[in-house]
């Protein structure tokens, strides 16, 4: 706005010098000052000068505004970036931690159950142990009870039989009472026989 009045004021001033210096173009002599005719192209020259001078001054100071405006709005932009970047790379670290985390948690969650999976098997192992050592007592129990009962049986029949054979001996070759005597000392005899 002082802009505004000032150049207002410069051109009043340019103009009533122009129209004096008009005036007197009629045949009167111009003033000379060091040297230097002031008519009309002198007072041109002052008026383009000055024009110059406060249009520059202003364009300068408009465009130094807008550059800087136009760099205040770059650095910011650049500022941006910059915690983009720095934000980014903080999202990497903090990404590849944690997958460093995860991958170390997993290895250890892996490894634990290998340990549990060697234990069971260690104790299912013992436990398969366990099992043929009670079958093998049960089948041994087993085989030393089929033994028994075959030998007792074995025992029965030859006691049957041996019975039987010296029974038909008796009969058909001892007929008198000393084949008797005989025959009753041997059944006597028979149970102290099949305890020893």
């Amino acid at each position: 706005m002082i802009m505004n009045k000032l150049l207002l004021k410069t051109y009043s001033f340019l103009f009533l010098l122009m129209s004096k210096s008009a005036l007197s173009a009629e045949g009167i002599e111009y003033k000379h000052f060091l040297g230097i005719t002031l008519d009309e192209k002198f007072w041109v020259l002052i008026a383009f000068i000055l024009f110059v001078v406060l249009i520059g001054k202003k364009a300068t100071n408009a465009a130094n505004s807008a550059l800087d405006n136009r760099s205040d709005i770059i650095k910011d932009k650049i500022n941006n970036a910059e915690e983009a970047l720095k934000e980014a790379k903080e999202l990497l670290k903090e990404s590849k931690k944690a997958l460093s985390d995860h991958k170390n948690e997993s290895d250890d969650l892996i490894n634990k159950q290998k340990e549990l999976a060697e234990k069971n098997a260690i104790i299912y192992a013992n436990k398969i142990q366990d099992e043929i050592k009670r079958k093998n007592i049960s089948a041994d129990r087993e085989i030393q009870y089929m033994h028994t009962e075959a030998t007792v049986q074995i025992k029965n029949k030859i006691t049957s039989v041996t019975l039987q054979s010296v029974e038909d001996i008796a009969i058909n070759e001892l007929k008198n009472s000393k084949s008797d005597k005989i025959y009753q000392n041997f059944i006597k005899n028979i149970p102290k026989a099949l305890k020893s």
